[in-house]
């Protein structure tokens, strides 16, 4: 996977996932001592017979968050409150695999799988296990202290420090308002009580619009699935800007020093968790990303919000929302019931419709997908068009993604401005969980409909962008949550 942003005004293209990252058997990986990163599938949860498969449901109940449950109950689409799906896997296939002398790292329930750190003779072992479907995704593994980044580190990212403009919201104030949320805000619709997961590098806590005494960030929940700790701030042997991105996301969501920066969701609390090795590329992370999903759902999320996707390994035919292991993911966490925003791409879009330049995942099609606008609401030139995905249009929805402000990753006392449809997503992200705690018994359906319907876009227009670069446009979050009225929509669509 990779980030989706431009530093301060420069688009980065980052590198082509490395030769060696391979979908292909322990075969092709060599030599038999080096010590490797790869998945493990298996063929099942090891559930043989209907009293096993009854109990095994009774005790899912008792691992999952009290909020996932409800949310489920309210809101999953999929039959039941659980399907096999959501059984852990089967422990003896663990212990097998173990016992070659594999360290295990992520578990994934819904992919039925394991990464493992082993070598090329224990990956053979493991693949010759009856229960074991395969072994993929085999990387050369590059411990800490030893990883290299491709992103350059721009020594102006700290910007503005101070107070901005705006009394209240200081720096952000523009980017707020023009998604209709002051209303909202001053209506005492900030988050409170959403829960929202963030998917992206790493995080570093300690800005002032974060740690302010009076509206401290509330964090319920992370986890680093690049390293698999609980760790998700800079650790010892870090690539030393993984926080770098994740951060700025955070901060356009989360800040909350009134004069200096405030979010979209100030209120509001986060999961965070890390499972985007910002040094390289290669298919693993796409597993960690399922993984991530997991976390979020199984912990309670409300809203997931994503700026990571895979630039290389599909060709823009399989970005159809079914075939990458993400799309896949985002299909499950919201056909359970979350409201899922996913960046679209910072790959450009031009006036054919029939050409798209959306990456994995951003084609899924129950996630909103976010395009990016300036100032005066215009698309930002780098933003990717898209396409019609199972009736839906992508991206769907849009928000202020050139020249955003952000806390700074680097100075805690400092702001930032950067580029991208990663800055976008989580604005809006966070803005809609406002609408959420305004509209607690509306279903994710009813939530989707009120935004596309105070597009500005779809508001003159009385359609969706036929060229997939607009989508239904820039929300406005008080029309839509009922607190303003804007004037009739053309009856075209």
């Amino acid at each position: 996977m990779k980030i989706l942003w431009v530093v301060l005004g420069t688009l980065v293209c980052l590198g082509p996932v490395q030769g060696s990252a391979q979908r292909a058997g322990p075969g092709r990986a060599a030599p038999a001592s080096r010590v490797v990163d790869a998945w493990v599938s298996f063929e099942d949860k090891g559930i043989r017979t209907k009293e096993e498969l009854d109990a095994a449901y009774v005790a899912l109940e008792a691992t999952f968050h009290p909020r996932a449950l409800e949310r489920r109950r309210q809101h999953r689409t999929r039959p039941g409150l659980f399907d096999e799906l959501d059984l852990p896997l089967e422990p003896s296939y663990l212990e097998s695999v173990a016992g070659t002398g594999a360290d295990l790292k992520i578990q994934s329930r819904w992919l039925n799988g394991v990464s493992v750190l082993a070598t090329r003779d224990q990956l053979v072992a493991i693949e010759d296990f009856p229960f074991v479907a395969e072994v993929t995704d085999i990387h050369p593994h590059v411990p800490k202290g030893e990883r290299q980044g491709r992103i350059p580190v721009d020594p102006d990212i700290q910007g503005k420090p101070g107070p901005g403009t705006d009394p209240v919201y200081g720096w952000s104030g523009p980017q707020v308002a023009q998604l209709g949320l002051v209303p909202l805000h001053e209506a005492g619709y900030t988050g409170d009580g959403v829960r929202i997961a963030v998917i992206d590098t790493g995080f570093l806590l300690d800005h002032r619009a974060f740690t302010d005494p009076r509206n401290p960030i509330e964090v319920v929940g992370q986890w680093d699935f690049v390293d698999n700790d609980g760790v998700v701030t800079p650790e010892p042997g870090d690539y030393p800007d993984q926080h770098e991105h994740g951060t700025v996301i955070l901060g356009t969501m989360a800040a909350n020093r009134p004069g200096e920066m405030v979010g979209s969701a100030p209120d509001a609390e986060f999961l965070l968790l890390k499972a985007e090795d910002a040094a390289t590329e290669y298919f693993l992370e796409e597993k960690w990303f399922a993984a991530a999903l997991e976390y979020a759902e199984s912990h309670g999320a409300d809203l997931v919000t994503s700026s990571v996707v895979l630039y290389t390994g599909y060709d823009p035919s399989q970005v159809d929302g079914r075939t990458s292991v993400m799309a896949k993911a985002w299909n499950l966490a919201i056909e359970n019931g979350v409201l899922g925003f996913q960046g679209g791409g910072n790959a450009g879009h031009d006036d054919d419709p029939l050409s798209h330049n959306l990456l994995p995942p951003a084609g899924a099609p129950g996630v909103i997908t976010v395009g990016a606008v300036g100032a005066d609401g215009e698309v930002a030139q780098f933003s990717s068009d898209g396409l019609l995905v199972e009736g839906t249009f992508k991206p769907e929805l849009l928000a202020w993604g050139r020249n955003t402000y952000s806390v700074s990753p680097y100075d805690p006392g400092r702001y930032t401005t950067s580029n991208g449809t990663s800055l976008a997503t989580p604005l809006l992200a966070g803005a809609v969980a406002c609408l959420l705690q305004a509209k607690p018994d509306w279903t994710p359906s009813e939530l989707k409909t009120a935004l596309r319907r105070s597009g500005d876009y779809y508001r003159t227009n009385g359609r969706p962008d036929p060229l997939f670069v607009h989508g239904f446009g820039i929300p406005d979050l008080a029309e839509a949550a009922g607190l303003r009225e804007l004037p009739p929509t053309p009856a075209t669509w």
